[in-house]
């Protein structure tokens, strides 16, 4: 997530001064659009879940419902950060290799996850340490770069050499400001985007998942 406090205190400053729009909302609490994406019970839980209780990425709900339609058991992503997106992605393709620098975050999470997620420590502490450079340790092409953790703009410019021939990006919050740098880095470089508008799992702030992609893409944009 890279909500700011500011936005946090909008959404609750907001539903504070308006609560006809408080108590709408209620009203859909099982039934309509929120329920059925599990927007009520992500914020029970505090965590990105379906109706059903079932891991999803933090990414925009659209996203969500479109790489359910195109994800397959013969992709092979890596991910920059671990989470309900790790678990997620693991049922849907055949490998997802997955990088944390948070200790305590990483064991909660590995204790999730199934035989085909390699969970590995990044440990910030090292000498050596260059989170963005991590996917050169594998010698692998990936069909999914997934950047939705610390650096972002730094990982945008190696995720490229990574990738598959038919491989994509997904960049999580891409209308932050500071990713702008990133965004403008993969357009030169010959990638088209699409952009899925929307809000996230138990946040009301409108906020952006894009896909950025070449032709022949593995998600046959």
């Amino acid at each position: 997530m890279a909500l700011t406090l500011k936005q946090k205190i909008n959404s609750i400053s907001y539903f504070l001064t308006h609560p006809e729009a408080l108590k709408m909302i209620l009203s859909f609490r099982e039934t309509g659009y929120l329920y059925e994406e599990g927007w009520f019970r992500s914020l029970e839980e505090k965590k990105p879940v379906d109706k059903d209780g079932n891991p999803i990425p933090w990414f925009t709900y659209p996203a969500i419902e479109f790489l359910n339609e195109r994800l397959n058991k013969d992709m092979i992503a890596f991910e920059y950060g671990c989470g309900n997106s790790t678990l997620f992605f693991s049922e849907r393709i055949k490998e997802i290799v997955s990088i944390e620098t948070d200790k305590d975050w990483y064991n909660k999470i590995k204790s999730k996850l199934k035989s085909n997620c390699n969970l590995i420590f990044y440990d910030k502490n090292c000498a050596d340490y260059n989170y963005p450079e991590a996917i050169r340790n594998f010698n692998r092409k990936f069909d999914i770069v997934i950047v939705d953790a610390i650096e972002r703009n730094e990982i945008i410019k190696v995720a490229p050499d990574h990738l598959s021939k038919s491989g994509v990006i997904i960049l999580d919050n891409s209308d932050v400001e500071d990713y702008k740098i990133g965004i403008e880095y993969l357009m030169a470089k010959g990638f088209k985007k699409l952009d899925f508008w929307g809000i996230q799992a138990a946040y009301i702030n409108r906020t952006c998942t894009t896909i950025f992609y070449k032709p022949d893409n593995c998600f046959g944009i």
